[in-house]
């Protein structure tokens, strides 16, 4: 296993899953890959929100580098090579596209119950369902 990729979001669920996909990096001497995905934003109608939608998209790309350089520096704290990306699209979609480069993906999982999962979707689960790589999930 060479090339490790693993999605954030910023939540502790995906912090314990970059440290596992670090702690596996580091024991195989692997590239490890961090991936924020932003999920893109439904098109607004009124005018009037779309300042709204301007100035969250200015926080989110803010949110998203200082978010990588923290994850990309803890790495090296670590002794482990860390590239980052920020991609666009809907999330496990994106992570598939991109799955073929790597040997494994490795995402974090919230735990929601059925009727959550149903109602507001699960990355992980959509990722394991639809990834051509193998996708270790990280409670």
């Amino acid at each position: 296993m060479k090339r490790i990729l693993v999605g954030v979001d910023g939540s502790p669920e995906s912090e314990t899953a970059a440290q596992k996909a670090v702690e596996l990096a580091k024991a195989l001497g692997a590239q490890l890959t961090i991936a924020y995905v932003v999920s893109p934003r439904p098109p607004s109608v009124a005018e009037t929100y779309a300042a709204e939608v301007q100035r969250a998209d200015v926080l989110e790309r803010d949110y998203v580098a200082a978010l990588l350089f923290q994850a990309e520096l803890r790495c090296r704290n670590q002794g482990v090579n860390a590239e980052t990306v920020s991609l666009s699209g809907p999330v496990a979609e994106t992570l598939a596209d991109l799955a073929p480069e790597y040997d494994v993906v490795v995402v974090g999982h919230r735990g929601r119950g059925a009727v959550s999962r149903a109602l507001l979707g699960s990355v992980a689960d959509r990722l394991v369902q639809i990834c051509p790589k193998p996708v270790l999930v990280v409670r």
